[in-house]
């Protein structure tokens, strides 16, 4: 059978020679005709690959166009005769060389070696000899090769666990921190749903898992974002469960995912969790023995302070009883001594009365009422006095009063102390100092601080003084200074006088609260503020500054100008 190809317009020898010509002219890859190992022919490809015009190309060996030793160490001379003689036998070559341009710059070059055209002149065979330039493009190997390496070598020595998997949960790889930590290798694993089964056997959390996957490797693929690092409850190969924070990136096509043990951070966070509610447990039994030891505490000081102020208050009785003493007796013996009159005056009137007898008998009748009516008169003055103080001091009543008047019932109150002790009293009161204010508190605290000086700072002193003076400051604050020449109070214990129950006299008569109670009643009920100044042997200074109206609210004072 005939076979002939479909007919078409016959192209003649000679243009399509011409065609071939110009295809190699314009190609991009180097062309070499080599006949007896010398070129005879090049494109002009191989004009700009070489470096070289092809004048000087023509007739130069292959071998003068590369280093002399490639790098396999082999010479360029040897390994061109191989590869030509193997082209020659029919077989054709296809191989990396390294080539020299004319100005001394290497270059690696494909090259694809073959029998081309047989010279019926010389009878010999031709060889075609196609290079292309692959420098660049080796580099890039080279450097994707490393890059590759240098991944694999971080993968593999990455401190924390990593899986590298595929888009459709294949597993590609794991490292050895993986391996150690979750005990599965790579032949446990073949496919993510492996795994799925074996790290969450929940299934209820291992649908919740999967959603969280499956969520985040969307919004990875379609918006370039990182895997949202999630804490997840992840089972070993033995069964353990382990606190790991998963979290991933994409690597080319690939889903590169860490998992961050922090199952020891879990336990020590709920070991201290457990013992924070301990301790919190234990503070809050603590806080309730300490609360009821202070309620105990608060209500021995309260006991104590009362029977402070009923010490202070017997003392009054006392002192006062001591003072009435004398006015009332004065006023009986009086009595007695008018009604002995009045018998021997019945007598001489029995007798026959006579003018001296009457004169004599109204003469004496009217000293005794006299000295009576004084006597009574100051009996009735300190009983006035000690009702206010009594009354005042038991009831905290608030009330306007005159300074002075508070000043001078306290003297009367506490003058057979003083008188007993030997104390010269002055007061340097002016009349008109008017108070909205509490009389009994501040009379207490008067009372507290002149007691204080006298049973402490005139041991030594032949001669004690006591003296009290008051001015006003402003429209709004009085002050009022108590001064005794007495021994003084050491500076260790200036900063404790207002402590409760500090006393330099414990069991001699101190119970360590009278500063105590001045210190409460000033800064809280009065509104004002208290200030001792004691130089060592030069006796004390107490000053009361305080509001002339008291503040409505006891426990808000307002502030104080500096005196």
């Amino acid at each position: 059978m005939d076979v002939r190809p479909p007919s078409h317009t016959a192209i003649e020898p000679e243009s399509q020679l011409r065609a071939y010509r110009a295809m190699v002219a314009h190609a991009n890859d180097a062309m070499l005709l080599l006949d007896s190992e010398q070129i005879v022919a090049c494109n002009p490809a191989a004009e700009r690959l070489f470096g070289r015009p092809q004048s000087e190309l023509m007739g130069m060996h292959p071998a003068a166009l590369s280093p002399v030793q490639q790098p396999d160490g082999q010479t360029s001379a040897v390994g061109v005769r191989i590869h030509i003689e193997r082209a020659r036998e029919g077989e054709s070559q296809r191989f990396l060389w390294l080539h020299q341009r004319q100005s001394g710059e290497t270059f690696t070059a494909e090259v694809t070696l073959s029998a081309a055209l047989h010279d019926a002149a010389s009878d010999r065979l031709q060889l075609v000899a196609v290079l292309r330039d692959v420098t660049a493009a080796q580099a890039a190997a080279q450097a994707l090769q490393a890059s590759e390496q240098r991944f694999r070598k971080l993968f593999e020595l990455a401190p924390i666990p990593l899986a590298l998997t595929t888009a459709d949960g294949s597993l590609v790889d794991i490292n050895r921190q993986w391996t150690r930590l979750l005990g599965y290798t790579a032949a446990d694993l073949l496919h993510i749903d492996q795994w799925w089964s074996l790290a969450y056997p929940d299934p209820a959390y291992r649908a919740h898992v999967k959603a969280l996957w499956t969520k985040g490797y969307q919004d990875v693929r379609e918006q370039g974002r990182e895997l949202h690092p999630v804490e997840l409850r992840v089972h070993d190969k033995t069964g353990r469960a382990h606190h790991l924070v998963v979290g991933g990136a994409m690597v080319g096509d690939h889903m590169l995912t860490s998992f961050y043990d922090i199952t020891d951070r879990r336990k020590a966070q709920q070991e201290l969790e457990d013992l924070n509610a301990s301790l919190e447990a234990r503070v809050q039994a603590r806080t309730a023995e300490l609360q009821a030891a202070f309620e105990e505490l608060r209500h021995t000081q309260d006991e104590l302070v009362r029977r402070e102020k009923l010490a202070s208050l017997g003392a009054l009785v006392a002192g006062m009883a001591h003072e009435l003493n004398t006015p009332i007796g004065n006023a009986v013996i009086v009595a007695s001594t008018l009604a002995d009159l009045r018998t021997q005056f019945d007598a001489e009137v029995a007798q026959g009365l006579r003018r001296s007898t009457l004169t004599r008998f109204t003469a004496d009748v009217a000293e005794a009422v006299d000295v009576m009516e004084r006597n009574l008169r100051r009996a009735a003055e300190l009983i006035a006095g000690f009702r206010q103080v009594a009354v005042d001091q038991s009831s905290h009543q608030r009330r306007p009063f005159d300074l002075g008047e508070v000043v001078h019932e306290l003297h009367l109150t506490l003058s057979p102390t003083l008188r007993r002790r030997g104390v010269q009293w002055t007061e340097e009161v002016p009349t008109g100092l008017r108070m909205d204010s509490y009389p009994g508190p501040l009379g207490q605290v008067l009372m507290n601080i002149v007691n204080n000086a006298v049973t402490h700072a005139f041991e030594q002193q032949s001669s004690p003084c006591m003296a009290v003076r008051a001015e006003r400051l402003s429209d709004t604050h009085i002050q009022i200074t108590l001064q005794d020449n007495g021994c003084g109070i050491a500076p260790e214990h200036q900063q404790r006088v207002f402590d409760p129950f500090f006393t330099t006299r414990l069991g001699r008569g101190g119970s360590g609260l009278g500063m105590h109670i001045v210190y409460s009643l000033v800064t809280g009920l009065l509104g004002g503020r208290v200030h001792i100044d004691s130089p060592p042997g030069q006796g004390c200074t107490v000053t009361l500054t305080l509001p002339s109206t008291a503040p409505a609210n006891p426990d808000a004072a307002a502030p104080h100008p500096t005196p």
